[in-house]
């Protein structure tokens, strides 16, 4: 089946390729973290004031400046996840190998595909407004078919936006593709995708599970569970989009 055959793809081309893995994710991750650790120090605000026992600001950090700190974190945050991102779409569908561990910062790509990514957002949250409409007006008279429609529905948004998620590897490599020509792309596929879905679900729900076994394990379990899930899991993903892309767009045989 298609949704399968993608998956085991995407899943093929990170496993295959943990050297362009390694050399795509580790520097920027070095980099947020020490862009992330100069920002604590630059403002003055201590790590303990995201301890979970912690209330209220730190002392001495004012309000302004905690925000301030939360906006450069989320700049951060966000700019080496696409800058990964990126970096790996181009890696895959123009065969643009990094070298050393830092991949090439586009910043074009990197905004236009924070730009495709909003408006992506953007889309999501007025999908679900008839929902939100439709459950206010039913009410609490029925809360078995309010969870019917919110799992129906949100199946259905999931798999439309998938269908429109191909633009961000378009932007990744420089390609113009529209919203439209995205949906026309993926015509017929709904079937496909609701099983790319429900597999992508349970595998990550597996790789949950085996890594809350693996943190008993001394250091090499943790190394092990923290290169699986914040490296691995997102770049398979990433990889998804780019199977999808070069599949539905560019006619690519899977593999």
């Amino acid at each position: 089946m298609m949704g399968w055959s993608i998956f085991a793809h995407s899943v093929r081309m990170v496993f295959g390729n943990l050297k362009q893995v390694l050399q795509i994710t580790v520097g920027p991750s070095l980099v947020a973290t020490v862009l992330i650790v100069g920002i604590f120090l630059a403002l003055g605000i201590p790590l303990e004031a995201f301890d979970e026992t912690a209330e209220g600001l730190p002392p001495g950090v004012s309000p302004g400046t905690f925000f301030l700190f939360l906006a450069l974190l989320l700049v951060i945050i966000w700019t080496v996840m696409f800058w990964i991102a990126v970096a790996w779409h181009r890696f895959i569908l123009l065969e643009e190998y990094p070298t050393g561990i830092f991949p090439e910062f586009r910043f074009d790509r990197i905004l236009a595909y924070f730009g495709r990514g909003l408006m992506l957002g953007v889309l999501a949250l007025i999908g679900f407004l008839p929902l939100g409409l439709l459950l206010a007006a039913i009410g609490e008279q029925s809360v078995g078919l309010s969870v019917i429609l919110t799992i129906a529905y949100a199946a259905f948004l999931i798999i439309c936006f998938l269908r429109l998620a191909i633009i961000l590897p378009s932007a990744a490599v420089g390609q113009h593709l529209t919203l439209a020509q995205a949906w026309n792309s993926t015509a017929g596929t709904a079937g496909a995708l609701g099983v790319l879905i429900i597999v992508s679900v349970l595998f990550q729900f597996v790789v949950q599970l085996v890594s809350a076994a693996l943190m008993i394990v001394p250091v090499l379990g943790v190394l092990v569970v923290l290169f699986a899930t914040t490296l691995v899991l997102p770049l398979i993903n990433v990889s998804i989009l780019t199977t999808m892309y070069g599949v539905f767009v560019e006619g690519r045989e899977l593999g």
